[in-house]
């Protein structure tokens, strides 16, 4: 989203110096902060607060009755603009209810008296004896207990930040969907999700909504996107509730904004604070998308915001380093993670999208599966069924990484961006952030520093070993079993009708050998 030199910033009428300080606000400093009350989905929030880079506001809010440079598309046309981009195929055929996979409900049990007692005792040990950090032993197939849901409890005060991600040019645009939405859209999704499950549990509770737009580079966005966000630290530090909803690139952005949050004791442990990554890019694009003729359309400062993408692919790079060390900070403080991949995504592999190389309690995974799309029930089940298992403390072993390769979307597609507009993907982070309990003490991020990012030449048989792997392994949990008899069912009767999905199922017939 750029900002042209000649369009002023609306103000709430006034021509007085308020005015005069947004409309003072240029290209080269294209960062804002919007804040706004109220949980309204049909009709975005236009009133509230900005904050803007190089202006008087930027330390001083200013009262507006329209946010900077507002998207001028209405929901219902963008995702009218999203329905043209679905080929003729996917529209011929049926029609499927949009689905998020797994629930918090299919992945972790009801808290006990029995559960309390584990957790009490673990407690006491660790304040009587020095525990070294947990992880997995040799041999073990859980990599660390997993959390259990509890009752929901009442909040009075909650705030959701948006962090839109990486805009393309126009010339992309109707290729890999529209750039609008942004923040205001996450904000105001994130705030009515909230709103959804207070009204479910007869709570009263007051949502403010605080939307980061700005572009650039990552570590550039998350300096001058926190400048702004300090205006509402008082916000933040009286909620009871934080919940960030990012998108692509700026799912990095929002982890490293949460991590200096609680460097600058504006977030406590005390506090239920969530963030959901929608596509998230963890590890990079598809590799070798930086190739495509269809990329080099970018501009050369896109370019630079581009390629600072790919360097995700690489776990030594500065990028992923850093990354790491803020997820490591928001998991040690019980920030509940909930990264959310898109099944059919053109531009974010699953696994990157999921963080499949990252692994702790309080990281929950989801897929998004899009109802025009045509994959098979069997692969969303498949593909829900290891996230389930990672959600339990477990292991994919290495599925949904050789699986991510057969499941990109095309270009025209709009997978990337489809995620942001389904209501039960803000439901799900909600539910995670408030309805599970902490992690036992001294578990510490596990990262798998042999991840290594599939290219075009992958081995094709890791694939059915990758799949025998997982169905040995789930079939020794007795919760599983209904799923397994699904997917093997379902298996049965899929019917391949293009060369990539049959030589998919192929490699998959694994399933048909094992015994369930």
């Amino acid at each position: 989203m750029k900002y042209s030199d000649d369009k002023s910033y609306p103000t709430s009428g006034d021509e007085g110096s308020d005015g005069e300080v947004l409309n003072r606000h240029t290209k080269e400093s294209n960062s804002w902060a919007f804040w706004s009350k109220g949980t309204t989905r049909s009709k975005p929030t236009k009133e509230g607060k900005v904050a803007v880079t190089g202006t008087e506001s930027a330390s001083n809010p200013t009262y507006t009755n329209h946010p900077p440079a507002f998207p001028q598309n209405s929901d219902s046309e963008l995702e009218t603009d999203l329905d043209h981009s679905v080929s003729v195929k996917t529209r011929s055929s049926k029609i499927r209810t949009n689905l998020v996979l797994p629930t918090t409900e299919e992945c972790y049990p009801m808290y006990s008296r029995k559960h309390a007692l584990k957790i009490v005792l673990s407690y006491l040990k660790g304040f009587m004896w020095a525990q070294p950090e947990r992880g997995p032993k040799h041999g073990e197939n859980m990599l660390y207990p997993h959390l259990l849901r509890v009752k929901p409890r009442p909040i009075k005060k909650a705030v959701v930040i948006g962090i839109h991600g990486f805009f393309p040019t126009k010339v992309i645009q109707s290729l890999l969907g529209p750039p609008t939405g942004t923040s205001i859209k996450f904000a105001d999704e994130g705030a009515a999700a909230v709103q959804r499950w207070a009204d479910t549990n007869n709570f009263d509770v007051s949502v403010e909504k605080i939307a980061l737009e700005g572009e650039g580079m990552i570590l550039d966005r998350v300096e001058n996107l926190y400048s702004l966000l300090e205006n509402w630290a008082d916000v933040i530090r009286d909620a009871d509730v934080i919940l960030f909803a990012s998108h692509s690139q700026g799912t990095p952005v929002a982890v490293h904004i949460v991590s200096k949050l609680f460097e600058d004791g504006h977030a406590a442990t005390s506090q239920k604070i969530g963030l959901l990554g929608m596509a998230g890019v963890s590890l990079g694009p598809f590799a070798g998308l930086d190739q495509k003729y269809i990329m080099r359309a970018y501009s050369s400062i896109e370019s630079k915001s581009l390629r600072e993408l790919f360097e995700f692919q690489d776990l030594d790079s500065k990028q992923s380093k850093l990354y790491t060390e803020s997820l490591k900070k928001l998991v040690t403080n019980n920030v509940k993670i909930t990264f959310i991949g898109s099944l059919n995504d053109q531009l974010v592999p699953l696994y990157s999208a999921t963080c499949m190389h990252a692994s702790h309690p309080n990281i929950y995974r989801g897929v998004y599966v899009d109802g025009r799309d045509v994959a098979p029930e069997f692969i969303a089940d498949t593909v829900g069924l290891a996230l389930k298992m990672c959600n339990m403390g477990s292991t994919d072993h290495g599925l949904i990484r050789e699986l991510s390769g057969s499941l990109a979307g095309t270009f025209r597609g709009g997978g990337h961006s489809k995620i942001y507009f389904e209501p039960r993907v803000y439901d799900l982070a909600v539910s995670n952030t408030l309805e599970t309990t902490n992690p036992v003490r001294g578990i510490r991020l596990i990262v798998n520093k042999d991840f290594r990012v599939p290219k075009n030449d992958n081995n094709p048989f890791n694939l059915p070993w990758c799949m025998r792997s997982m169905l040995y392994e789930a079939n020794s949990h007795p919760r599983l079993m209904s799923s397994l008899n699904e997917i093997q069912r379902q298996y049965d009767l899929w019917k391949p009708d293009n060369k990539i999905l049959k030589d998919l199922k192929y490699r998959l017939s694994p399933i048909q050998r094992s015994k369930l």
